[in-house]
């Protein structure tokens, strides 16, 4: 059995989101992804459930920049579930972290230093 996905695409942001190559560290999640980055929040993928409302810290590595941010957790869901290399199926889950407002410029750093996007 591959893959199986639950989301449900609801998107309540209110600023834009971009997809960045960027690596996440966090003590809260040994598999952390960074899905996207905004000025003021980060998606992030996980196979741990983090809750909402409680506060995170992560680090954020994109082009040699090391970006701290600290923010609340204001959705999360299972995405979908993945099977391990056992046999295992193991969750996958989304979660939008509002960054803190010390977290803010450095977000607004890291997003400047992006190339622009164009669109066809």
């Amino acid at each position: 059995m591959p893959m199986q996905h639950f989301s449900n695409n609801t998107d309540r942001r209110r600023t834009d989101r971009r997809s960045i190559d960027a690596t996440g560290r966090a003590n809260f999640a040994a598999n952390l992804k960074i899905v996207n980055v905004g000025p003021r929040g980060v998606e992030v993928e996980t196979s741990d459930r983090l809750m909402i409302g409680v506060d995170y810290d992560l680090e954020i590595t994109s082009r040699g920049e090391d970006v701290q941010v600290r923010g609340t957790v204001v959705w999360s869901r299972l995405d979908r579930t993945e099977e391990t290399a056992a046999g295992d199926l193991r969750p996958v889950y989304r979660s939008g972290i509002e960054a803190a407002s010390q977290s803010i410029p450095g977000l607004e750093r890291m997003l400047s230093r992006l190339p622009s996007v164009i669109e066809a």
